[in-house]
């Protein structure tokens, strides 16, 4: 049982460190994607819309899964925080990008800081798990 516990939370924290760090790095290499390639799926706001998708359900079952266990504080508020933060980029940018293209640079900023949250909170739960030979995945 142990190794199954073990592969399972290596697997959901490190999908969401990749994919939240993907996220950050999509946001500070926007510019370049516009040059490159600029009418591709990479660099469209719709790309951060589907990484949300793979986001929230990792960070949560991840970080539920190991709270329960260990009880850190931190990973809830840190995680709670990184999501809230991803959402409210996808609204601002939603409500206000078609207007003015000055909150691109407010949007940007929200996300990386989401996301690396997002990545410090997983990095922590791991370690947490880790430490509780990760028994905070049994029944």
């Amino acid at each position: 049982m142990h190794n199954t516990n073990y592969v399972m939370q290596k697997i959901i924290d490190n999908l969401g460190i990749t994919i939240s760090a993907l996220c950050a790095i999509h946001c500070i290499f926007l510019p370049v994607l516009f040059i490159i390639a600029p009418y591709s799926f990479l660099a469209s706001h719709e790309f951060h819309e589907v990484l949300i998708y793979f986001i929230i359900p990792s960070a949560l079952i991840a970080f539920v899964l190991g709270c329960r266990k260990h009880g850190d504080r931190l990973v809830a508020v840190m995680g709670s925080i990184g999501i809230f933060l991803l959402i409210l980029a996808l609204y601002t940018h939603s409500e206000f990008h078609s207007e003015q293209h000055s909150e691109e640079l407010l949007t940007i900023v929200i996300t990386v800081c989401g996301s690396v949250l997002l990545v410090f909170s997983h990095i922590r739960n791991r370690k947490l798990c880790m430490r509780e030979d990760y028994s905070c995945h049994e029944n």
